[in-house]
């Protein structure tokens, strides 16, 4: 029975290898390429135009391993094995990963930055923690038999539930973008002092994310609405607040809205909650990734009803865009910000997966009593 299991393991995986590879192999290469990045799912996996392939080659050509084989072409070695070939081309993009220079997720272009940006810019690099999780991933993706089952339960689940569901259910695809101490580093330079008070992260997902400085604050709560990933928050300690009511529970003292804003079909509206929840001296902590793309997973045309007017050619000028909004229309000042690479876990194709995040604390400005 066990053998029987494994060979239909072994074939439901090759048939996904052929079906879904491809589409991996054409485009992991031209992931790593700023100007290339389209609309990829929170799920880890990512759909680029393949015309980019040939492009982002020929410019890591130099990186390619040319080994010799009588079967390959043009001297390049191409393995027979559809399992073979995902595992050989799984290597080598690992290789490249851990060839990067790190330290480039988190630079930006002070030349397209105004004084006032850069002044309150606050400069992170890949710390111990961040690098814990990148060594995670890079064990847990290869985990054969696990990355298989995974592969299996989304081919069958992805007709009934949602990608996050089944993120949820699997325990799979966590993110990472600042760790506690990323975290202390753009809180500390508020007024108001960190670690009193009460924390809300909107739209938590499966909690990984604000988990690693959530502790700061004494009193722990969370909104989301994917079932099994409200089950992970309760489990991990969060106390759920209904995602329609949440801003009148109580005041919070720091509000996370981390890769929410872009993925909601309101988020005009959810700031104007947030504003409203914050309790005096409170913080609204914000992460966007750029460029702006959104896409919302439970529409029908995955469109939102509310669109933020980002608009810019670089990360630096739509940054700057999304600043002018906050302050212009929806009331907050911004306090601090950072660029971080948003990070999933990978697959059985690649090791993790990341974009390009901005960070904020942001602070409502002041009432006019007049």
């Amino acid at each position: 029975m066990n053998l029987t299991f494994r060979l239909l393991c072994y074939t439901v995986f090759i048939w996904q290898v052929l079906s879904a590879n491809s589409g991996y192999k054409s485009h992991l290469f031209c992931y790593y390429m700023k100007d290339c990045q389209q609309d990829p799912p929170r799920d880890g996996n990512i759909r680029l135009d393949p015309r980019f392939m040939q492009a982002a080659v020929q410019a890591r050509g130099s990186d390619v391993d040319k080994m010799t084989s009588g079967s390959g072409v043009n001297g390049f070695y191409r393995p027979r094995s559809a399992l073979a070939r995902a595992m050989y081309e799984k290597q080598h993009n690992d290789r490249y990963l851990q060839e990067l220079d790190q330290n480039e997720w988190y630079r930006v272009n002070k030349d397209r930055l105004t004084p006032d940006l850069i002044k309150k810019f606050v400069q992170l690099y890949p710390d111990e923690e961040t690098k814990a999780f990148l060594s995670a991933s890079i064990d847990k993706s290869s985990w054969v038999w696990t990355q298989i089952w995974y592969l299996l339960a989304k081919a069958v689940l992805r007709h009934f539930w949602s990608v996050t569901d089944i993120n949820g259910w699997l325990g799979r695809g966590s993110m990472f973008v600042l760790s506690e101490a990323q975290a202390r580093a753009l809180l500390r330079v508020t007024a108001h002092g960190i670690g009193a008070g009460a924390l809300v992260d909107v739209g938590a997902g499966d909690g990984e994310v604000s988990r690693r400085f959530a502790h700061i604050y004494p009193h722990n709560y969370a909104t989301e609405i994917s079932a099994s990933m409200r089950k992970t928050l309760a489990d991990k300690g969060y106390k759920l607040l209904d995602t329609e009511k949440w801003h009148h529970y109580r005041q919070f003292d720091c509000i996370c809205m981390l890769n929410l804003l872009d993925r909601c079909s309101k988020p005009k509206t959810m700031l104007k909650q947030a504003r409203d929840a914050l309790a005096p001296g409170g913080v609204l902590m914000l992460a966007l990734v750029l460029p702006y793309k959104p896409y919302v997973e439970v529409t029908p045309d995955h469109k939102p009803e509310e669109r933020l007017p980002i608009e810019g050619l670089y990360f630096e000028d739509q940054l700057a865009a999304f600043v002018k909004f906050m302050r212009e229309e929806a009331g907050f000042d911004l306090v601090s910000w950072t660029r971080a690479p948003y990070l999933c876990e990978g697959d059985f194709a690649q090791a993790y997966y990341w974009l390009d995040d901005s960070v904020y604390v942001f602070k409502p400005t002041a009432v006019d009593p007049n």
